[in-house]
């Protein structure tokens, strides 16, 4: 709950003063008397009942936030509600002196059967002018609020389906009587409703006001209905659920009532100790409607979950993560206690939900331990039963992202493959199969699998795009399996026909990936009869990342005293004969015999090639590389070179300790081999 240690007050800096706040009176008159009702009206204009906008700092800790709040005018003072109590109540109370509030249980006398059977009389009427009709005999002290609000659907519904059945026909026409008479037996009804002693009768009003089609003047009693609404939601009567909803009927009724979403904060914040696994969801749902609030509902409710986290149920959990999504909300501290929900009942997810959360994880970025158990157990326990391909797809696009090389999914995914291999679709063999070059993972009965995905790839290949079929071809190379059968297939004028006719972005990167395809079965498969694609001479500039080029720049001082010179050190250097990308650049060459000059260096056994590994280099948690990293380094060893591979985690953690990086580096120099 919010501390109100420290709270300022804005108040405009004009308030109508000198108004009294009263209820509303619950006489019906006839409608055949529209004058009676007009006269009526104006003992209870809006002026009874006023509030106005201010702003509220409020201290949560340590976190100060500037939230919208009302100010409600009462004979000339304006009071601010917290905790259901003004600051005026709050002073005398204890004292004796406090003015008893007027029941609201104003009609224990009704009979509850004929209330029924009033109702059941509006429901047969099928023409509007038959609700006006019955209205006229009705008692007034029969229209009760659950009347009323019957009333108010039954007319709704029958102007909605009159103006489906003759679309573009007003019912109201503008100057006539018959519009008068409704907008004032629309303002008695809501009246009545914010007379109800249960507050859920305002609330439903409230939601079925989203209906309300009319083409005449609702703006009266809209704004009577969404302040009286407010009024309880800050006095704090409205449980937490109710304020949800009466939130979203806000927001609902658009320009209206949208300027009152972002003051129901008030109503949760006072509620904090009632947000249970049960209402969890509910508060989750109203943070897309706000913005100025947003942080603060998060935060209450972040709190609340905190305590509950392991009672929620898998649909609210599936809401909330939607939410989180919808938000990109990719810090939330709720995600760790989602990852500990689904380690806690995996055992008993259902493949869907369990899909839909992964999926939502992965489009998160998350990650933890808990979640990686959880998928480990899954998969181990379901080894060669799963039968949903998505959700395997699903759990291998996240191992991908993620960078999890975990042997039981992995293992599990490559078994439910070779089995099932017939009836996947192109995006889920695209899924699995990409996975495990780019983990460096060798796959389980790798000869079985290889030739199932061999023969399912030849048998789809006019259905992948080319720029997954090149990405697909590439994660063979990764693991050192060589689609020499496909070279032809890859490397013809029809498939460069259909990499052009990508976007102009994925067209560029396509052809690069396939100049690396090319260099890296030059380099490595024996049999093959390339290069196939000419020299790249188009790049003159590679991107670099910046944390890069800051380790080379850590690592330079204790360079020139291991290697003795600075005219040794050449920082990112390119190759000759490569293909233009950032994969070929080496970040910094070290030549023991002298200077380095590129264009024309003999290859020798003196020339190291350092190559600063950034963690999205490693597969998460273990010291492996990732596949195109784990090639780069089999390629520069081809090519002649020492490999050295800097971490740079490791470099920053030494940065401070100049003895301590130096003996990293020389340390990672003379374990350093080549091929």
């Amino acid at each position: 709950m919010a501390s109100f240690q420290t709270i300022r007050y804005f108040l405009p800096e004009t308030l109508p003063l000198g108004r009294h706040l009263c209820r509303p009176r619950l006489s019906l008159p006839v409608l055949s008397h529209v004058r009676d009702i007009t006269k009526s009206a104006k003992h209870r204009t809006d002026d009874e009942k006023t509030i106005s906008n201010t702003t509220i700092i409020i201290q949560d800790g340590i976190n100060i936030e500037e939230l919208p709040s009302i100010v409600q005018i009462i004979h000339g003072e304006f009071t601010i509600f917290s905790n259901g109590k003004s600051q005026a109540g709050k002073r005398l109370e204890g004292l004796g002196l406090e003015i008893p509030q007027v029941s609201k249980k104003l009609f224990h006398n009704i009979n509850f059967e004929e209330e029924q059977e009033i109702i059941l009389g509006f429901m047969r009427c099928r023409r509007v002018t038959d609700i006006f009709n019955l209205l006229e005999v009705c008692p007034e002290e029969d229209v009760t609020p659950k009347v009323a609000l019957a009333i108010i659907k039954q007319l709704f519904e029958l102007e909605n389906n009159v103006e489906f059945r003759n679309r573009g026909l007003n019912q109201y026409p503008e100057e006539a009587s018959f519009t008068f008479t409704r907008g004032a037996v629309m303002k008695r009804l809501i009246e009545v409703i914010c007379c109800a002693a249960e507050s859920k009768y305002i609330v439903n009003a409230l939601q079925v006001m989203g209906r309300d089609n009319f083409q005449g003047d609702k703006l009266k009693y809209l704004e009577s209905l969404c302040t009286h609404c407010i009024v309880l939601i800050t006095e704090g009567k409205l449980s937490v659920t109710q304020v949800c909803d009466a939130a979203k009927a806000f927001y609902n009724l658009g320009p209206i009532g949208s300027r009152y979403v972002e003051k129901v904060w008030v109503g949760i914040t006072d509620k904090t100790n009632d947000i249970h696994e049960k209402e969890i969801y509910e508060v989750m749902s109203i943070l897309p409607l706000v913005k100025q609030s947003r942080k603060h509902l998060y935060n209450a409710v972040e709190k609340s979950m905190s305590n509950c986290w392991y009672k929620c149920k898998c649909e609210d959990i599936i809401k909330i993560l939607h939410i989180l999504v919808q938000l990109r909300m990719t810090n939330s501290r709720m995600l760790p206690m989602i990852s500990k929900w689904t380690d806690l009942n995996i055992h008993a997810l259902k493949e869907g939900n369990l899909r839909w959360i992964v999926y939502s994880l992965m489009s998160l970025s998350y990650t933890d331990i808990s979640i990686q158990k959880a998928l480990s157990r899954f998969m181990k326990a379901r080894k060669g039963k799963n039968n949903d391909p998505d959700l395997v797809s699903v759990i291998m696009d996240y191992c991908v992202k993620m960078r999890i090389r975990s042997p039981e999914v992995l293992d599990s995914a490559g078994e439910f493959f070779i089995k099932k291999a017939s009836t996947l679709t192109v995006p889920h063999i695209n899924s699995i199969g990409r996975a495990y070059g780019l983990l460096n993972y060798e796959p389980p009965n790798a000869s079985s699998f290889f030739l199932t995905f061999e023969s399912y790839v030849d048998e789809k290949f006019v259905q992948f795009p080319p720029n997954v079929m090149v990405d697909l071809l590439l994660s063979c190379v990764y693991l050192k399996r060589y689609p020499l059968n496909f070279v032809k297939k890859v490397f013809n004028p029809y498939f460069f026909d259909r990499i052009h006719t990508l976007d102009a972005s994925d067209m560029r990167l396509t052809r690069t990936k396939l100049k690396v395809l090319d260099q890296a079965l030059t380099l490595e498969a024996p049999n093959y009869s390339g290069p196939m694609l000419p020299k790249d001479t188009s790049a003159n500039s590679f991107w670099r990342d910046a944390r890069v080029m800051r380790c080379v720049n850590m690592i330079q001082p204790a360079l020139i005293e291991i290697v003795g010179a600075e005219e040794r050190i050449v920082p990112s250097a390119i190759l000759p004969n490569f293909p233009g990308t950032e994969l070929y650049v080496i970040d910094c060459v070290v030549d023991m015999a002298g200077k380095l000059t590129l264009p024309s260096f003999k290859w020798s056994n003196n020339k190291y090639a350092l190559i600063v590994n950034l963690p999205e280099h490693y597969v998460i948690n273990e010291d492996v590389l990732v596949g195109p990293q784990a090639m780069r380094c089999r390629h520069l060893a081809l090519a002649g070179f020492k490999v050295v591979n800097i971490n740079f985690e490791k470099v920053c953690q030494y940065r401070m300790y100049p003895d301590s990086l130096k003996s990293y580096l020389e340390k990672a120099m003379k374990e350093a081999t080549i091929l």
